[in-house]
């Protein structure tokens, strides 16, 4: 493993751990094994060496994300793979629920989460206007607004966990409350589909 690497790895941890403000380069340092003088190498300051941790992360959710949405076949279909890869995705990288969810309770760097995010927010909105008219415009059942809703119905088991944990009386985070909350996603995913396809035949309805 290369130096720049083992750093990266070391700040991973550290700040998913502590945060970006209590974590500090001696720290990560220490955990990586290699000289403090060479994080400032690799990365100028510890905001640059966060970045590149976040980064990393984006790049790898990104791409996880578009396969489902740009491959072909059905969109149902597509959209239920996506969802079982987040979840997954989050339960493999701890860390990285931790660093968005401490930053967007008030740390510095939501632009970069939301310069991240804006791509497949607006791909995903896209593809739902597309397949069902009724998730156009001011609709109840707009796109964006389905697109925070399912966003937030997979983000809040790793976000809340602690607090889930004595909600339901088990791990949240165990696999079988992963495999229940993937059930769970794909039955509100087709209860949403099938409102979207009533409102689309009474619109079409209207018309003739």
């Amino acid at each position: 493993m290369s130096t720049r690497d083992k750093i990266l790895r070391a700040a991973d941890s550290m700040f998913g751990e502590l945060g970006f403000e209590a974590a500090s380069t001696r720290q990560i340092a220490e955990r990586s094994g290699v000289n403090k003088a060479l994080i400032h190498y690799h990365f100028r300051t510890k905001e640059e060496l966060w970045g590149a941790v976040l980064d990393r992360y984006y790049e790898r959710l990104g791409a996880l994300l578009r396969g489902p949405l740009q491959a072909d076949g059905d969109l149902r279909e597509r959209l239920g793979r996506l969802l079982d890869g987040y979840v997954d995705f989050l339960a493999e990288n701890r860390s990285f629920s931790n660093m968005v969810q401490r930053e967007v309770a008030g740390g510095r760097h939501v632009e970069r989460i939301r310069a991240h995010m804006a791509p497949l927010f607006e791909l995903g909105s896209s593809l739902v206007e597309q397949a069902w008219p009724a998730a156009r415009g001011a609709s109840p059942l707009a796109a964006p607004q389905l697109m925070i809703s399912f966003y937030g119905m997979v983000v809040t088991l790793f976000t809340y966990s602690p607090v889930l944990d004595g909600l339901l009386g088990r791990d949240p985070l165990g696999a079988d409350s992963l495999e229940a909350r993937k059930r769970h996603l794909h039955r509100m995913l087709d209860l949403t589909l099938a409102a979207l396809q009533q409102e689309d035949r009474a619109n079409h309805e209207e018309k003739i």
